[in-house]
């Protein structure tokens, strides 16, 4: 078994050492001309006939001054900011989603209402809030060596 943790280990190794070769260095017009961030995941809906299928969403990110103006025009209250919060917990989730929803391109009320939904678990209204600020927030895919 450990021979081919080992082995494997070597493959991925190997595998780097080869994209790191054939990868360009980067200009700043490569860095300029990047598209926003684009995430899709799914969500399971009830048909017609009562059967669940899947249904795709996608977020688009937004820049970092419309993150942060969104995040300062959901202060949290009172006693929110004294429990800890940084923000409005129950304002500044649905305006993320709709702010980076992208397919279905989402309304704040439409957000508000899906993220207050009866029928939607706190699992999945922090799932879509968790894929709203992951697509905002996740970092470039840098790779880095050993030898950088």
């Amino acid at each position: 078994m450990t021979d081919s943790v080992e082995t494997e280990d070597q493959a991925v190794e190997s595998a780097r050492e080869i994209v790191s070769h054939a990868m360009k260095d980067a200009t700043f017009d490569d860095l300029v001309k990047k598209p926003r961030r684009v995430s899709s995941f799914s969500v399971s809906v009830p048909n017609d006939d009562g059967s669940v299928s899947p249904r795709r969403l996608r977020f688009r990110a937004i820049s970092p001054k419309e993150y942060d103006e969104l995040l300062a025009a959901h202060p949290p209250t009172p006693k929110q900011k004294n429990d800890g919060a940084f923000y409005n917990p129950d304002t500044f989730p649905p305006a993320l989603i709709a702010a980076v929803s992208y397919v279905p391109k989402l309304t704040v009320a439409q957000a508000t209402e899906l993220y207050h939904h009866p029928d939607w678990s706190p699992g999945e209204t922090g799932e879509l809030f968790m894929q709203a600020g992951n697509v905002c927030n996740a970092g470039l895919s840098v790779p880095f060596s050993a030898g950088d």
